[in-house]
């Protein structure tokens, strides 16, 4: 295996060669172009590959706490586009969502999106794709492995990152920046919410150190490898809204299958038993409550951040009615951070529930599930007078 690289050799030519170069070039790098000619960022040649330059990091612990709304943000951001990470979370779904399909486990707050696919709940959300479309970008898959790889490297050619699910670290999903040529073949490297843990010895790749994707190509990626390098006409804003409140609705019904009942309101009340009875809260880790509540706090501030930006969307009582579902959102989020701030989950490493704190979080529990369910009765009346 040949040695990570820093930078690109100064041997390298300015333009790859010829052997590296197709001569006629591939729809994707047409694409590239014809999507955005004013992408900010520049693709540089590596050692036999290429790489995204300046692509920034992913971090945990900064209300972007759903690595899949933060990787589609930051790819839309890559593709020229300012999304921000409370519009990739309403729009995905991700901000209503709750799981504790594994009672403490941090392997629950994963259940978002398409990686519910794999859980039984396939339709579960819905949404998988709404932020890319609201965009102009259509997502897909690739189940051969050879053409996978073969279409990973083009996109990477033509600066389009590709999203994957566990290709660095545990299954959590990431954002494939690069790649190069190796004795045994290519490696690939990029972004992802593991990076702020590796170890000074970890392979860094080019000036922006991205790291490894020491598990590429990650958790089944015949259908969590996501390409985007196909344009689409875009989903009128409005329209994106309307799909987003009806994974409101989806993300607290009863799973298709009835694949798991802790999804929801399910998972409220599973939450406030256990603490009620003082049980299972630590899980395996010894700090898992203190990330449930951490993901709860981020999802419910990113809803009424985007609720309230898209009332704007609508007119009329629906548009009083959707801030008023903003309003609730907040509540929920003022309700919890009052018992536990957001940087006391983040940091607390060895949870103490005391008594008085556990009654303190039941309290905000049960208000917040009051709440959910009067912002359902509101979306659900959104929805029904929608063309009115």
């Amino acid at each position: 295996m040949s040695e990570p690289v820093k930078k690109p050799a100064g041997s390298l030519p300015a333009v790859p060669p010829e052997s590296y170069t197709p001569k006629e070039l591939p729809e994707i790098m047409k694409l590239a172009g014809e999507i955005n000619m004013n992408k900010p960022y520049e693709v540089k040649p590596a050692n036999g590959g290429s790489y995204i330059d300046g692509i920034p990091p992913l971090k945990w612990g900064e209300f972007k706490d759903c690595c899949y709304s933060g990787c589609v943000s930051l790819w839309l951001n890559v593709m020229g586009h300012s999304a921000t990470y409370e519009q990739a979370a309403g729009l995905t779904g991700s901000c209503y969502r709750l799981s504790m399909c594994y009672g403490w486990d941090p392997g629950s707050t994963t259940l978002n999106t398409s990686y519910a696919y794999l859980r039984g709940f396939k339709n579960a959300c819905g949404t998988d794709g709404n932020a890319n479309r609201a965009f102009g970008f259509e997502f897909h898959n690739v189940k051969d492995e050879a053409e996978r790889d073969e279409q990973v490297r083009m996109s990477i050619d033509a600066g389009i990152p590709v999203l994957a699910l566990g290709s660095r670290g545990d299954p959590e999903w990431c954002v494939i920046t690069g790649y190069d040529r190796a004795q045994d073949g290519f490696r690939y490297f990029g972004r992802s919410y593991w990076d702020a843990d590796a170890s000074e010895s970890e392979e860094r790749f080019t000036d922006n150190e991205y790291l490894l994707a020491n598990n590429y190509p990650g958790e089944h990626p015949d259908i969590f490898l996501k390409l985007g390098d196909t344009a689409c006409k875009p989903t009128s804003p409005r329209d994106a809204l309307r799909r987003s409140l009806e994974a409101c609705l989806r993300l607290f019904g009863r799973p298709k299958k009835r694949a798991h009942k802790r999804m929801g309101y399910g998972a409220y009340k599973y939450m406030i038993k256990s603490l009620n009875k003082n049980e299972n809260t630590d899980g395996y880790s010894g700090a898992n409550a203190g990330l449930h509540f951490s993901i709860l706090l981020d999802a419910r501030r990113a809803a009424y951040i985007y609720l309230e930006e898209s009332a704007a969307l609508l007119a009329g009582e629906n548009k009083a009615k959707l801030l008023r579902v903003s309003a609730m959102y907040r509540e929920m989020f003022d309700a919890l951070s009052a018992v536990l701030p957001y940087e006391q989950c983040r940091n607390w490493q060895k949870p103490e529930l005391t008594a008085e704190l556990r009654q303190a979080l039941i309290t905000a529990l049960r208000k917040m599930l009051s709440l959910e369910k009067q912002a359902r009765v509101l979306v659900k009346e959104i929805l029904k007078r929608w063309d009115e």
